[in-house]
């Protein structure tokens, strides 16, 4: 059995209330017949419980609403609710109005009892949408103030406007179109911006109805604001967007019954695993894992997944074609609006590149580029642990510096190019001569380390020493030609020379130095006799930076002779050290300390300062172009303000640069060349005179030599043991070269009459040396050149 129909009867009634039209509600509901209301006034169908003047147009009755009672047929007063609204059909005749009746009484049907007493008004406007009720004009004929507010419009001009006008003009055909599908087929649905009179604008979800008021069609309807709908539409297929073309593989999985199942992978996805979305869809992701590696990698990852929490990773994966990449994954849960996990989402980076730059780095940070040996950092980890294994063990250990002799004799000889072929034969020779579980490494330069591990004595330790040594000993070929190389060897042994790192390394280099000393190409081992002598060196080196804040050193001056008049022209100041415990020192004793520790420079700078001091007294009594030689390290002269600070100690003393001579090895210039250039060009520029020291024991180019800014060239000591036997080639070259090059040469070391001869026969141009005088005071050499004491002939 139908329901029956919600008993709403309609009255269309012109402005002066005569009846012109109903509906069938009306009849059913006050048992009328249409002969019964056709003409009629509508006061004589409703009662209104304040009437007021009867004479009131229906136009000052409008969007009102009123109690009351329905006359019906039978005589009986039906109480009613009464609401007057205007229609505006825009057909150019008077005015109408629409009379909506609504029983009060329990007449009605069971069903409607709740709403009853419901006003009309009520109900419309506090609907969550926009209502309205168009006619076939499109014209208003009822709406709430939800329409309203959204149009920006007051209920004057709502019922003056077309509906068309409520939308953007591109939209308007689809609008029309929409109402005469409704009016000819009925219900329909469609979204449209609404366009309020100022700008304001809002997308709507459109429902529409055909229904009719008396006789006159017309279409209801709602209007939902979908504005967050969009907004969330809009956010989502931007998301969607930004998932499909992120460079970043993501890979969308679903949680049923504690299973995990692909759902959505993107391009990205694809391309990085080999696999299209059809072919894995509704799969377990778990397949593409390399099975035996990464466990506990994965562990992590499936009980995060079993708690429904985030996790990060970096796992090896498999691709389609079988290949194997780092991947490096995190994976997030997706929960509900009930804050149930249903989804996961994973985003995936190839991270093979990386890792393979983040193993080189390490390798490279742990290794030697040139031989691909061990470097200082992986060498002190390794000895480390081979320390404390020795320990822990009570197993014996040792640690071999090896030093290669003579190697720069072969880079300057051969090329740097056949020194870098030698020390990979090196590297290469001493791999072959150790265990796998020993560690081969180079600390830089031609310094090689060695550390083997558990060995029964020490005798088999000095056996793999020997074999070492020998192995480095045969030629190597290099640059088309056989170079033999050797190597000075020391070796500490742990836990027996030491139990930490710098103890061993230090009782290595120790016997490694002293493997030098007594030769070269041989090994020694650590003692306690080697532990005397480091210990000394130790103090040496803490007594030698006291020494020149303390007035300890002293400056003694070697006259140098001019050989042709026999005249003192010069000295050289040489330092010496009178310590308080061991008494005056020679220079070779500590001078090496002050190289390795730095303290060369300070020692260097008061040498300077000293000898400016006794020039400028010797200048003070009248003693003009006497020149003092000073040696200069190779540390001073790499120093970037060495030049500035000489030119100011020159400018406090008073001191012309030309009485100051600074000497240079031969070795200091040919280490570095240009670098050399570059310094002696300052110092030229300042006024100094320069003096190549120890000539002829270093292994120069002559080419080189002659671009340096000299103005002396010392014959070395060594050069002048054959002149006794009437045989000294080397000498009567250097002499001939330094005239040749213009330079003055300067004999060293002269001790015999035979060689002051030969020297004189030769033409050099000065000599110093004990025949002479030794090195003397300042105030003896002051009295000496006062007195003017000159070479006996």
């Amino acid at each position: 059995m139908n329901p029956s129909p919600l008993p709403l009867a309609v009255f269309v009634v012109g402005e002066d209330g005569i009846i012109t039209t109903w509906n069938k509600a009306c009849e059913k509901l006050a048992g009328f017949t249409p002969r019964d209301l056709a003409g009629q006034a509508i006061e004589r169908i409703l009662a209104f419980d304040r009437p007021g003047d009867p004479s009131l147009p229906m136009a000052a009755r409008a969007d009102a609403e009123f109690a009351g009672s329905l006359r019906c047929a039978d005589g009986k007063a039906l109480p009613v609710r009464i609401t007057i609204a205007p229609q505006s059909f825009d057909s150019g005749g008077p005015r109408a109005y629409s009379v909506i009746v609504v029983p009060r009484t329990g007449i009605v049907p069971p069903r409607y009892a709740l709403i009853q007493d419901l006003a009309l008004e009520e109900i419309i406007e506090s609907l969550p949408c926009a209502f309205y009720v168009i006619d076939q004009s499109g014209h208003l004929l009822l709406w709430n103030r939800q329409l309203e507010t959204a149009l920006e419009r007051t209920s004057e001009e709502m019922t003056r406007t077309d509906v068309q006008c409520f939308f953007d003009e591109a939209e308007r055909p689809l609008i029309v179109q929409k109402i005469l599908d409704t009016f000819a087929d009925g219900p329909t649905m469609h979204e449209a911006d609404l366009v309020g009179k100022h700008g304001k604008r809002a997308p709507y979800l459109f429902h529409c109805a055909r229904t009719s008021l008396g006789d006159l069609p017309c279409i209801f309807g709602t209007g939902l604001d979908i504005s967050k709908r969009k907004q969330a539409e809009r956010d989502l297929r931007v998301r969607e967007r930004a998932i499909f073309s992120s460079v970043n593989a993501i890979l969308i999985t679903c949680r049923e019954s504690g299973a995990i199942r692909i759902e959505y992978v993107n391009p990205a996805f694809e391309q990085l695993t080999g696999y299209t979305l059809a072919e894995i869809k509704g799969r377990d992701p778990r397949f593409m894992r390399v099975e035996g590696c990464d466990t506990d990698e994965h562990r992590r990852i499936d009980d995060a997944l079993r708690r429904c929490e985030s996790v990060r990773a970096v796992v090896r994966t498999r691709h389609k074609n079988g290949e194997v990449f780092w991947n490096e994954v995190r994976i997030d849960p997706v929960a509900s609006q009930e804050n149930r996990v249903t989804h996961f989402v994973a985003v995936m980076n190839d991270i093979t590149e990386a890792r393979h730059y983040e193993r080189r780095l390490h390798h490279l940070a742990h290794h030697d580029p040139l031989t691909g040996l061990a470097n200082r950092t992986l060498l002190q980890e390794q000895l480390r642990h081979a320390i404390d294994d020795a320990l822990r063990d009570a197993t014996l250990g040792a640690l071999a510096f090896l030093d290669l002799d003579n190697f720069k004799y072969i880079n300057d000889s051969f090329g740097h190019d056949a020194g870098d072929a030698v020390l990979h034969a090196i590297a290469d020779r001493l791999r072959d001569n150790v265990r796998e579980d020993d560690t081969v490494a180079r600390m830089g330069g031609d310094e090689f380390v060695v550390v083997i591990r558990d060995q029964p004595s020490v005798t088999h330790i000095g056996d793999m020493m020997e074999r070492i040594r020998h192995a480095i000993e045969q030629p190597i070929h290099a640059a088309g030609q056989e170079i033999a190389s050797g190597a000075s060897i020391g070796v500490s042994l742990f836990p027996r020379d030491g139990d930490t790192v710098d103890r061993i390394m230090r009782a290595a280099d120790a016997a490694m130095y002293h493997a030098k000393t007594l030769g070269k190409n041989n090994c020694q081992f650590y003692s306690e006799e080697l532990n005397r002598v480091v210990h000394q060196h130790l103090q040496l080196e803490a007594g030698l930076g006291r020494a020149i804040g303390n007035g300890e050193l002293r400056l003694g001056y070697q006259p140098k002779v001019d050989l042709r008049s026999g005249k003192v022209v010069g000295a050289e100041a040489l330092v010496r050290w009178h310590h308080p415990e061991h008494g005056l020192m020679a220079p070779e004793r500590f001078i090496p300390v002050a190289e390795e520790t730095g303290l060369i420079v300070p020692l260097g700078e008061w040498v300077i300062d000293e000898a400016c001091g006794a020039l400028r007294a010797l200048d003070a009594l009248g003693m003009d172009g006497f020149v003092i030689s000073v040696n200069l390290s190779a540390r001073q002269l790499r120093q970037r303000q060495f030049v500035d600070r000489l030119g100011a100690t020159l400018q406090r003393h008073g001191v012309r640069p030309a009485s100051l001579e600074l000497e240079v090895t031969e070795s200091q210039l040919m280490d570095h060349p240009d670098d050399a250039l570059q310094a002696l060009a300052g110092l030229k520029a300042l006024g100094v005179r320069l003096s190549i020291d120890d000539f002829g024991t270093g292994y120069s180019s002559l080419s080189r030599l002659q671009n340096f800014p000299v103005d002396y060239i010392k014959i070395d000591r060594s050069f002048l043991n054959d002149v006794g036997d009437g045989d000294a080639v080397i000498t009567r070259a250097i002499i001939a070269l330094g005239h040749n090059l213009k330079l003055k040469v300067i004999a060293e070391g002269v001790e015999t009459r035979e060689q002051l001869d030969f020297l004189r026969d030769h033409g050099c141009d000065e000599m110093q040396g004990f025949y002479f005088s030794p090195a003397v005071s300042q105030k003896r050499l002051e009295r000496m050149v006062g007195s003017d004491t000159r070479l006996a002939d």
